[in-house]
C-alpha cells in the first residue's frame, strides 16, 4: 500500500477544502447567518494550532503503539488470519466504528464535552468547521487513537490510510454543499453527508446526539442514532449557551470549554420533525 505520508495528506486536505469552499459557494446547503471569511479564518487558526500540539505528541504515542503491539504480536488483526485487501477494509471498518464511540463518549462525558463543544459552539457549518477541533480535544484524543491501533492491530500504512479517507471525509460531510436530494439519499446508505451531519450540529439535543459517524453511516443505523427527515432550514447550528457572534473569535473559541454551567445534552429518542429528506 501507499504510504500517505503528511505532504500527501496536506495536500489531499488543501485539495479538498478548496474544491468544497467553491462547490458550496455556487451551492449553498444553508443560508449564512454570518460573513463567511472571518469565521473561515478563525476556523483555520483553531486547527493550526490542533495540528501543531499533534505534532508534537502524535507520532511517539500513537506510531510507538503501533511498534509495541507489533512487537509483542498484539492486536485482533494479527490474531485473525485476513488476505491483504480484506485485512484493509477491516481495519478501515474498525477504526471508522472506534471513531464513531469516541464522538459518542465526546457528547457524554462532560470532561470530554466540554472541549468538544468548542467544534459545535460554530453558528455556521461550513468546510472550515472541519478543522475547528480544541488543541485541548486532539490532545485527549491522543491516547484513544492509542489504544485503537493498539488493539485492532493496524500497521502505519493502512492507519495513514484510513486517516487520509477520514481527512477528506469530514471536510465533505461538513461543508454546507447541496447536493441533489436523490443522489445524497443515495449516498448516506453507506457513508455520512451534509445533510446528515448538519442535523448532528444542531442545537436541539435529540438532533445533536444524532448521526455521530464520520466516514460510514452504518454505525448509527446498528446504534439508532441514525436521524433524517429534518429540513436544513429549520436547523439552528451552535450551542444555546453561545449565540453572540463576539464572543466567538479565536480567543473566545478557545475559551469555551472552561464556560460555566457547559453541559452535554440529555440523550434521548431521536425526533423526526419536518418533511423527510
Amino acid at each position: 500500500m501507499t504510504t500517505f505520508s503528511t505532504p500527501v495528506r496536506v495536500a489531499l486536505g488543501a485539495t479538498a477544502c478548496t474544491v468544497l469552499l467553491l462547490a458550496e459557494r455556487a451551492r449553498p446547503l444553508r443560508r449564512p447567518t454570518l460573513g463567511k471569511w472571518r469565521r473561515v479564518l478563525i476556523n483555520l487558526a483553531i486547527g493550526g494550532l490542533g495540528g501543531a500540539a499533534l505534532a508534537i505528541v502524535y507520532g511517539p504515542v500513537v506510531f510507538g503503539s503501533i511498534e509495541r503491539a507489533r512487537g509483542a504480536n498484539f492486536g485482533l488483526l494479527r490474531w485473525i488470519p485476513l488476505p491483504g485487501w480484506l485485512a484493509i477494509v477491516a481495519a478501515v471498518a474498525l477504526l471508522d466504528y472506534t471513531l464513531w464511540i469516541w464522538h459518542w463518549l465526546n457528547h457524554r462525558v462532560p470532561v470530554l464535552w466540554r472541549f468538544h463543544a468548542a467544534h459545535h459552539a460554530d453558528l455556521d457549518l461550513d468546510v472550515s468547521t472541519a478543522f475547528r477541533f480544541h488543541v485541548g480535544e486532539l490532545l485527549l484524543s491522543v491516547p484513544f487513537r492509542a489504544l485503537q491501533v493498539g488493539f485492532i492491530g493496524v500497521d502505519v500504512p493502512v492507519l495513514l490510510f484510513w486517516e487520509a479517507l477520514l481527512f477528506v471525509a469530514t471536510e465533505f460531510h461538513h461543508s454546507n454543499l447541496r447536493l441533489p436530494l436523490s443522489f445524497e439519499r443515495w449516498l448516506r446508505v453507506g457513508m455520512i453527508t451534509p445533510r446528515m451531519h448538519g442535523i448532528h450540529h444542531s442545537i436541539v439535543p435529540a438532533e445533536v446526539n444524532s448521526n455521530f459517524g464520520t466516514l460510514l453511516s452504518l454505525w448509527d443505523r446498528v446504534h439508532r442514532t441514525f436521524l433524517v427527515g429534518i429540513r436544513q432550514s429549520q436547523i439552528e447550528i451552535g450551542l444555546a449557551e453561545m449565540r453572540d457572534p463576539s464572543r466567538l473569535g479565536l480567543l473566545g473559541s478557545l475559551a469555551v470549554p472552561f464556560l460555566k454551567g457547559l453541559r452535554p445534552r440529555p440523550f434521548g429518542t431521536p425526533l423526526a420533525r419536518g418533511s423527510r429528506q
